[in-house]
């Protein structure tokens, strides 16, 4: 192969990874999606761009230059790093919702237990009278 070539190559493998990485950049909501103009996560594509350029990176092993190589391993570790934050932030976001769910839910509970003793207690002096009523009625009863 040609010097020519050998350089056609590796722009062609740069061009390859950098396409992958950007991919992994927009489905991890770090930049708008080009198609559709708004920032979009989606961990999972994320999770996908990341295998497959850590399966390229594992395959292309000792056929790299040094320089390939070490762009393959700096936009990995930013990208598995940034995978790796935004996860942990979901699941935060994901138990702080469950836990606004139970105390909602308590709190629901807890004001309808207090409104079922408040229309009990409503109830309740309904039917008891006070004394000096009762006392009231018996003597023009008697």
């Amino acid at each position: 192969m040609s010097e020519n070539g050998k350089k056609g190559d590796e722009h062609l493998f740069i061009h390859l990874i950098s396409t992958f990485t950007q991919s992994a950049w927009v489905a991890l909501g770090k930049l708008k999606n080009p198609i559709t103009d708004k920032v979009e996560k989606n961990l999972e594509e994320a999770g996908f761009y990341i295998d497959m350029l850590d399966m390229v990176k594992d395959r292309m092993e000792g056929n790299l230059a040094q320089d390939e190589e070490k762009f393959m391993e700096t936009n990995l570790g930013s990208l598995k790093l940034n995978y790796i934050e935004e996860k942990k932030t979901e699941a935060e976001k994901s138990t702080s919702a469950e836990e606004d769910k139970e105390t909602s839910s308590e709190s629901e509970d807890k004001s309808k237990t207090e409104s079922k003793e408040s229309n009990e207690q409503k109830k309740q002096k309904k039917k008891v009278k006070p004394l000096k009523s009762r006392k009231k009625k018996d003597k023009s009863d008697g």
